[in-house]
């Protein structure tokens, strides 16, 4: 997970916000999915675990974090039908001024580090209270990661991916 988290970070730093921002959106997916005791997540589990975790932190409720992951991910929209907001925009990091978690319009605008900084706070803070737990530990060992090494018996010397 941390890896995952440090990506992102480094996407933000590398000013890549779109994927930054498209992994960050697949945080609360992730974290649902390796509490849950079938290993997978559902539009329920995301929100459940965005309002536990990340909750009034940032101006988008459960549902509204949940509706604009469906657009942006598989529509490549800001828009979506169930929204109570028209729109939701994300802004560059701009030294002069933060504007963040403001709504214009019917337009909610969010500073898109602050919202990645926020969504991996969050993990953190899950992960920590969850890094015990059996159910947890079973669907980690299954989970996506980088192998820094290779994968024996697959690949060996060169970082993989699986």
């Amino acid at each position: 997970m941390e890896d995952l988290f440090n990506e992102i970070e480094r996407g933000l730093n590398a000013k890549v916000y779109h994927l930054s921002l498209g992994m960050a959106l697949c945080i609360p997916d992730i974290c649902a999915a390796l509490q849950s005791e079938d290993g997978q997540t559902s539009g329920r589990k995301y929100k459940d675990w965005y309002s536990e975790y990340v909750g009034d932190k940032i101006s988008m409720t459960a549902d509204d974090c949940y509706y604009f992951r469906c657009s942006f991910l598989h529509q490549g929209s800001t828009r979506h039908k169930n929204s109570r907001y028209d729109r939701v925009i994300f802004i560059e990091p701009n030294p002069r001024v933060v504007m963040h978690n403001n709504i214009i319009d019917n337009v909610l605008n969010i500073d898109i580090e602050i919202f990645c900084q926020e969504i991996i706070n969050a993990a953190c803070t899950w992960l920590e209270h969850i890094k015990d737990d059996n159910t947890f530990r079973n669907n980690h060992q299954h989970s996506f990661r980088r192998y820094p090494n290779g994968l024996e018996p697959f690949i060996v010397g060169v970082p993989v991916y699986g």
